[in-house]
């Protein structure tokens, strides 16, 4: 009897158990939808303009045009924008620009949906003075663009002006030339930001050497992951703008136009964040080990520089990028490394230090005789401490003898098929 009574009592056990279970099961499959729903309550539109032309007297742009495609592409893969929600103008006068308000105004009246939270998102690349923008030589100014931007009916209005003198647009609500506005918005949030490049007697420059405009790039890369301080998969507006504020100002103080500060005006309620990416959604990313220190450059297979970050050991990092084959370099004092990978759209790439190869940047001598030292030695006084490697076979320089030391070593004979390199020759290449 007593064993039949604890038979009955541990099968009461089990089938409470089981009961739970299946409870807790139910109650997460139900609960996962649920973290979807702040990305299904939120409707980004965005307008996005490139104007190169600023009228007689002022210098084409280079850059406006493809900065602009370059802001369309991380809010379109990233920001959370529509194909449908977003509107795209290259080399727009100020008619387009206003008909193109006037579309998004109407396009937002008709989604409106109970439940569901609005943002417009306005991105302009081009001229500019202290009293408006001018596309094409044609003034709109910053009064009536914020007259327009306050008749979309959204719950949120951000401006992003990359022009000369757009920080006079900030100073009608006080804005103020320093690196960090807000600390708490939410994804309730309510009220606009307006960010401006440059504040309002300076001018926004755009470089040669990376292809951009200064703050529209450090802009873009934040926003595609190298603001993300935290580490959450998630790019706020305060992290983006104090990433671009600071590698904006840090890129341009020796430059010819001086240094550059990004400016702000904020008039927002709520508590939290406000979120501006998210990469948990991408299909393809480029995660960067901890152990990787450095400058990194990563640049696409047309060569076209695509982030751009100073990275900190111990930190991991991931860049929402577009499915394809990358060039990285990694630069250190003194130093130089690359690396190439393919970034799929099954899993995450990984870039670690023993991706890298060394590269031998050479001493040159300005004319005169005096050393230069705009390109500093690679590994200078370290070379006694690195292997020997008798023979350097390679067919492409990731495939060679020299990687089975940990890519370096000083090299007598290196023979390659399509290239080879060798971090120091002693001998026949």
């Amino acid at each position: 009897m007593m064993r039949r009574s604890t038979a009955r009592g541990w099968g009461r056990v089990a089938s409470v158990l089981a009961a739970w279970v299946l409870v807790a099961w139910g109650v997460g499959s139900r609960a996962a939808p649920l973290e979807e729903a702040p990305d299904a309550a939120l409707r980004r539109f965005a307008l996005v303009v490139g104007s190169s032309e600023g009228g007689p007297g002022r210098e084409r742009l280079r850059y406006a045009g493809s900065d602009a495609l370059a802001m369309s592409r991380v809010l379109e893969e990233l920001g959370g924008v529509a194909t449908a929600d977003r509107v795209l103008l290259l080399e727009a006068d100020r008619d387009a620009l206003l008909s193109a308000l006037e579309r998004l105004k109407t396009l937002v009246e008709g989604a409106a949906v109970p439940g569901v939270r609005r943002e417009l998102v306005v991105y302009y690349s081009g001229h500019s003075d202290a009293d408006g923008l001018l596309p094409r030589g044609e003034r709109v100014t910053y009064g009536d663009l914020r007259k327009l931007m306050g008749l979309v009916p959204v719950d949120v209005r951000i401006a992003i002006l990359d022009s000369c003198g757009s920080g006079a647009l900030t100073r009608f609500k006080g804005g103020l030339r320093r690196p960090s506005f807000l600390t708490d918005m939410s994804a309730q949030v309510r009220g606009h930001a307006y960010l401006a490049s440059s504040s309002a007697d300076e001018v926004a420059q755009e470089s040669d050497a990376i292809g951009a405009s200064f703050f529209t790039h450090f802009l873009v890369t934040g926003l595609r992951g190298a603001a993300d301080t935290t580490g959450d998969g998630r790019v706020t507006l305060h992290e983006a703008y104090q990433f671009a504020f600071h590698e904006t100002l840090a890129r341009t103080e020796r430059s010819q136009g001086g240094p550059q500060h990004a400016a702000y005006d904020i008039q927002l309620a709520g508590s939290g964040d406000l979120v501006m990416t998210d990469l948990r959604g991408s299909n393809a990313r480029l995660r960067v080990a901890e152990d990787v220190q450095g400058r990194l450059f990563v640049r696409d297979w047309g060569n076209q520089l695509v982030a751009e970050l100073q990275k900190p050991s111990g930190r991991r990092l991931s860049l929402g990028l577009e499915a394809g084959r990358y060039h990285v370099t990694l630069e250190r004092p003194s130093q130089r490394f690359e690396a190439e990978l393919l970034v799929g759209t099954k899993g995450d790439a990984e870039l670690r230090v023993g991706d890298f190869v060394p590269v031998t940047l050479t001493r040159t001598a300005a004319r005169g005789g005096t050393v230069s030292s705009d390109v500093p030695l690679a590994h200078e006084g370290t070379l006694e401490d690195m292997p020997s490697v008798p023979i350097n076979l390679s067919l492409v320089p990731p495939l060679s003898t020299s990687a089975l030391w940990g890519g370096g070593g000083l090299n007598n004979v290196a023979l390659g098929g399509l290239a080879v390199r060798s971090f120091q020759l002693r001998g026949v290449g």
